[in-house]
């Protein structure tokens, strides 16, 4: 579909989503860091604390918007739309930053509400950099940690992103200082510019939230006291903490376990958390029934199991094992007796 007079078409577009599809084809560790950078950043979600308190304050809502910033920014550069990919990753990176910003003496749920309500455009407005950077290195692991790695001047680095939304010259507009038509492009060297960046970003507010809740890097099997629902408190299972050692530069991983070991709200947690008994089978088990309980009523018990069956067979398996199979039948009854062999979408009469 043509549009006179514009060059910065749909269509286009599509055609450099094509090559950008093929090139990562072509380089499946690019597409892989990628992922893995993703999955790290997605991770952080699960440190930040969620209580009755809390829950739906907003005081999460820095750091989502950050992460569907990274998202899109990412969608950007499929789409060979450079310049505004960089302003997203900017923006990205200031949402994470607010995240901890707003949560630094663990009252977000109250200090977001005026920026995040916007009623007032001043209280909207959201604060400068050396604003944020003073609260941060009021948190004293925060600043412990600046003290030796300057996590201010990685930042302060990545200050080039503000000439992206300014347009400061030809190497920041859209050409971004390239020799190419005025029209979506197919760069692979700016796909590479764009991942340094994000990469950064990433390392970043990883480091900043590490460092707020030091508990994520304690490394303790939380599923001997709680089973599969484990409370939103901010500890992470060891293989997501081993996620970032990817990612970090050397020694920050270190560094920020040294000081969880000797952070006191982090001990004492850790402390309470040791003091519960184990969690017995006969109660693991009764949290996993309820759960899957939870996934039938929506899904219906047909398909629950049509996904069991594709889950073992990724795994190599053909066969469930006895555990498995009294459950299964133990649910089938349950499903047959309240009527939930069929999705609920199903039994409302939708047709699917």
């Amino acid at each position: 579909m043509k549009f006179w007079p514009y060059t910065y078409e749909p269509d286009k577009s599509i055609e450099v989503y094509k090559q950008t599809e093929k090139h990562f084809n072509e380089n499946p560790e690019v597409k892989k860091q990628i992922e893995e950078l993703g999955w790290i950043y997605h991770t952080i979600g699960i440190i930040i604390p969620q209580n009755f308190e809390n829950f739906w304050s907003g005081h999460f809502f820095p750091f989502i918007e950050s992460w569907e910033e990274l998202q899109v920014s990412f969608n950007l550069v499929c789409f060979g739309l450079y310049k505004q990919a960089f302003v997203s990753l900017r923006s990205g990176l200031e949402l994470g930053l607010l995240s901890v910003y707003y949560n630094i003496n663990d009252d977000g749920h109250n200090a977001v509400k005026d920026w995040l309500n916007s009623k007032n455009i001043r209280d909207a407005n959201t604060p400068n950099a050396d604003k944020i950077w003073k609260i941060l290195l009021s948190n004293e692991n925060i600043k412990k940690f600046n003290d030796k790695h300057n996590l201010r001047e990685t930042f302060d680095n990545l200050g080039y992103l503000h000439n992206y939304v300014h347009t400061k010259g030809a190497k920041h507009s859209n050409r971004m200082g390239l020799l190419k038509s005025n029209c979506q492009t197919f760069e692979s060297k700016l796909i590479d510019k764009w991942l340094t960046s994000y990469a950064d970003i990433i390392s970043l507010v990883c480091s900043l939230h590490l460092l707020k809740y030091p508990i994520a890097v304690i490394r303790f099997d939380y599923s001997k006291k709680f089973g599969i629902d484990i409370p939103s408190f901010g500890g992470l299972e060891e293989f997501n903490i081993d996620k970032f050692t990817k990612i970090l530069p050397n020694q920050y991983l270190t560094d920020i376990e040294a000081i969880a070991n000797e952070d006191p709200t982090t001990q004492q947690t850790i402390k309470e958390i040791s003091s519960l008994p184990d969690m017995s089978e006969l109660q693991l088990e009764e949290q996993i029934i309820n759960l899957e309980k939870s996934l039938i009523e929506g899904a219906g018990f047909t398909k629950w199991l049509e996904n069991q069956e594709r889950w073992l067979k990724s795994f190599g398996q053909c066969e469930f094992d006895e555990k498995m199979k009294k459950r299964i039948e133990l649910l089938r009854i349950w499903a047959t007796e309240n009527g939930f062999l069929d999705s609920k979408l199903k039994r409302l009469g939708w047709k699917i």
